[in-house]
């Protein structure tokens, strides 16, 4: 059983590249244009991971991963980011599984989600 994804990303042609991938892998997706609103799709509801972009206006990436560990949800993050090493600093492991950079190869993004979702 393979559990949907919430793609977050600000870039709309990003999110809709993830959304086509993942999909055509036949991985169920949920789209959020902002951490804000992931933070209230994650009230709502579980994931099976989350592709995350670090930068986005007012509710970024860090913002929702404070939310994940403030909440103690244990969602695993893919970190999707066009940030150089030093605008990443260090997350914690517990949470985010992966960091991937833009531009980012595709079939190991694939197999970095499969990897964390299926059963």
């Amino acid at each position: 059983m393979v559990n949907t994804v919430l793609i977050v990303d600000d870039d709309e042609p990003t999110r809709g590249l993830i959304d086509a991938v993942m999909r055509r892998h036949g991985i169920p997706t949920a789209i959020a244009a902002s951490g804000a609103e992931a933070i209230d799709l994650l009230r709502e509801r579980d994931f099976g991971a989350i592709i995350l972009d670090l930068m986005m206006p007012a509710v970024g990436g860090r913002d929702v991963i404070d939310f994940l560990a403030s909440s103690s949800r244990r969602i695993p993050v893919i970190v999707c980011t066009a940030a150089g090493r030093t605008g990443i600093g260090d997350f914690d492991s517990v949470i985010v599984k992966a960091v991937l950079r833009k531009p980012f190869d595709i079939d190991q993004m694939v197999q970095t989600v499969k990897a964390l979702v299926e059963n």
